[in-house]
């Protein structure tokens, strides 16, 4: 009966960043991050040289934070109220740098080709999926 409740509540509340867990093979560090997905399709930036060849994941690896759940949960708030300003990607990361500004160092892009066995994190459970479902998924709630 309490699964039950949590499911509901969780549905009601889902509109946090996408979390993930993925086995990454070009880890400099962690091989199998749990990460807060804030770009699946990041360009990278203008002075790198893969600027626009790549579609890379760009998010916070929450294995990193001393407290992951304080992370998690402030994350969520300020991207909640940064969506309900109607903001776009590069707006909730000036927000998020603003307000909790830690989380600046912890932030990674992922290459896309080194990426294995992705699991997202639908309600409670772990969902096995591929990246581009996760793609379409972003971009039906964003």
């Amino acid at each position: 009966m309490k699964l039950k409740k949590l499911i509901k509540e969780k549905e009601k509340l889902n509109e946090d960043l996408a979390l993930v867990k993925f086995k990454y093979t070009n880890y400099k560090h962690d091989p199998k991050p749990k990460v807060k997905v804030l770009d699946f399709e990041y360009p990278g930036q203008k002075h790198q040289k893969t600027y626009g060849q790549r579609k890379d994941l760009l998010g916070f690896n929450l294995h990193y934070f001393k407290n992951p759940k304080y992370a998690e949960k402030a994350i969520d708030e300020i991207d909640g109220f940064a969506r309900m300003l109607s903001a776009n990607k590069k707006e909730k990361y000036k927000r998020l740098k603003y307000f909790y500004p830690e989380v600046v160092k912890f932030i990674r892009r992922y290459n896309r080709d080194h990426i294995d066995n992705i699991k997202h994190k639908k309600r409670i459970f772990w969902k096995k999926t591929n990246y581009d479902d996760l793609v379409k998924f972003d971009k039906e709630t964003f």
